[in-house]
């Protein structure tokens, strides 16, 4: 398995193909395609509303730090953190990077 945490974020990333992002995904089993074809996105449940907001947080703070944004939606027991690099029109490594960097602060 390949940790990406660390790895930094980088202007101007291609988006992976279909084949590179499928691999890529193995790392990130949590992970998967979303439905549009052109992101990725996690899901989670909670008990409640308070640890739902906590997960949008973290993933508000990790993006400003790095300058790279994902659309956060959240309400009473869930939370869905969706990355897509609009730019490159799909996936790139800096999308793989946060959604590695979100899970490793989740422990």
């Amino acid at each position: 398995m390949t940790d990406r945490s660390k790895d930094k974020i980088v202007d101007g990333a291609a988006a992976l193909s279909p084949e590179e992002l499928r691999k890529a995904l193995a790392d990130l089993p949590e992970w998967h395609m979303a439905e549009d074809g052109k992101s990725i996105q996690r899901e989670w449940r909670f008990k409640n509303f308070r640890q739902a907001a906590q997960l949008a947080n973290l993933a508000a703070w990790q993006a400003e730090a790095a300058g790279h944004h994902p659309d956060i939606a959240f309400g009473w027991g869930h939370a869905r953190v969706t990355y897509a690099t609009h730019s490159a029109g799909g996936v790139t490594m800096n999308d793989l990077i946060m959604a590695a960097r979100l899970d490793a602060a989740l422990g």
